[in-house]
C-alpha cells in the first residue's frame, strides 16, 4: 500500500534515533524559544501521548517554554481559534496545532502565519495539495490498514457497520481514514455496509448505540470504529452481548481499555498510531528547522496492524506499551 503523499515511516523504537539523524546528531541548547501546543482534547489517550512526546522533547533543551492550550470541551474550534489569537498577541515563536475542525481554523491559522508565527500541523492538513509543516499519522495508510484487517478477520464477503464522529465534527483525520477505507473496500464488492452510526460523545453512549445496532442487525459480521471513543464503545458492546466469536471489531488507538478488549477478543484488531512520536518530532522540527524544502515536506509516523495473535511481538509491543521500554 502506498500513499499519494511522500511517506516517511518512523517506528516507536527507532524514531528517536531517526530524529537525531534528521534534525541534528545530539541535543543542543536552543536559543530562547516559546512554543504553544494547541490540542483538541485532553480526554483521549491519543492527545495525552502527544503531550507526553512534547514534554519529553522539550526536556532535552535548556531554554524552551511550552504553553499548553487545550479546550475544556471536545471539538471546540472556536476556543482553539482564540488560542491562536493569543499566540499572535504574545508573539509566540511556534504553534503546534491539532485542529478540531480544520475548516473553521483556516483563517486564524493563515493570520497567525502572516504575523510571522511558525505553524506545525499535527494530524490535520491545511489542504491536500499544498506542502506544509506537517507531522502525523498517514491517514490514508491507516484507513487502508483498517480494510486489510477487516478482510483478514472476515474474508471477502460480510455485512458490517461503521462508527465514526458525527458529520458536524469536521475532523479531517477521521474523515480521511474513512475515505481511504471505503476506497479500499471498492475492491471487495461483497462487503456490505448495512449501518453507520455517527456520534461525538462518550464511549458509554457509543456502547448503547452499538448494542442497538447489533440487536437490529443480528446478521452483522463486523464493525469498524475510526477513533478511540468509538473503538471502546464497540468493544464494550460486543463484550456485553457476548458476540466475540461472531462480530469482529476493527478499531484504532492504544488506550488501556482498547488493549484489554483486544486481549479478551472483544476487539479483533487495532490500527495502532504513534502519537508520542508525533509530539516529540513536532518539537524537534520547531527547534531544529532543516532546509526549507525538507521542513515543508509532510513527515508521516508509523501505523501498525495489531491483533491478539501478534500483540506481544517485540515491534508491536513497543507501540502498545511505549513506557515499558
Amino acid at each position: 500500500m502506498r500513499s499519494n503523499r511522500k511517506q516517511k515511516s518512523l517506528s516507536v523504537f527507532s524514531f528517536l534515533c531517526m530524529a537525531s539523524l534528521l534534525l541534528g546528531c545530539e541535543p543542543q541548547a536552543a536559543a530562547k524559544h516559546t512554543i504553544m501546543l494547541i490540542l483538541d482534547s485532553e480526554e483521549t489517550y491519543y492527545s495525552q501521548m502527544i503531550d507526553e512526546g512534547v514534554t519529553e522533547a522539550v526536556s532535552e533543551y535548556s531554554d524552551v517554554t511550552v504553553l499548553k492550550r487545550i479546550p475544556a470541551k471536545v471539538n471546540d474550534s472556536e476556543q482553539q481559534n482564540r488560542y491562536l489569537q493569543e499566540a499572535v498577541n504574545l508573539g509566540i515563536d511556534t504553534v503546534i496545532f491539532s485542529a478540531a475542525d480544520i475548516e473553521q481554523s483556516q483563517k486564524d491559522l493563515a493570520r497567525a502565519s502572516e504575523k510571522g508565527l511558525s505553524i506545525i500541523m499535527i494530524d490535520s492538513f491545511l489542504s491536500d495539495s499544498q506542502d506544509q509543516n506537517y507531522i502525523g499519522t498517514n491517514d490514508q495508510e491507516a484507513g487502508e490498514l483498517a480494510g486489510t484487517a477487516l478482510i483478514e478477520a472476515l474474508g471477502t464477503k460480510a455485512k458490517i457497520g461503521i462508527l465514526n464522529f458525527e458529520e458536524l465534527a469536521n475532523n479531517s483525520q477521521e474523515r480521511e481514514k474513512e475515505r481511504a477505507f471505503h476506497t479500499y473496500l471498492e475492491n471487495f464488492p461483497d462487503i456490505e455496509i448495512i449501518e453507520q452510526q455517527l456520534s461525538w460523545s462518550d464511549s458509554k453512549t457509543v456502547q448503547l448505540l452499538t448494542e442497538e445496532m447489533l440487536s437490529k442487525y443480528p446478521e452483522m459480521d463486523g464493525i469498524v470504529a475510526f477513533n478511540e471513543i468509538t473503538t471502546i464503545g464497540a468493544g464494550r458492546a460486543v463484550e456485553a452481548k457476548e458476540l466475540q466469536d461472531k462480530v469482529a471489531v476493527i478499531g484504532f488507538d492504544t488506550q488501556k481499555e482498547c488493549i484489554e478488549l483486544l486481549e479478551t477478543g472483544s476487539i479483533a484488531a487495532l490500527i495502532v498510531q504513534n502519537p508520542f512520536a508525533i509530539g516529540y518530532l513536532a518539537v524537534q522540527r520547531a527547534l531544529n528547522p532543516n532546509d526549507e524544502k525538507r521542513a515543508a515536506e509532510p513527515l508521516f509516523t508509523e501505523v501498525e496492524l495489531v491483533t491478539k495473535k501478534n500483540m506481544y511481538q517485540t515491534d508491536k509491543e513497543k507501540l502498545l506499551f511505549p513506557f515499558t521500554y
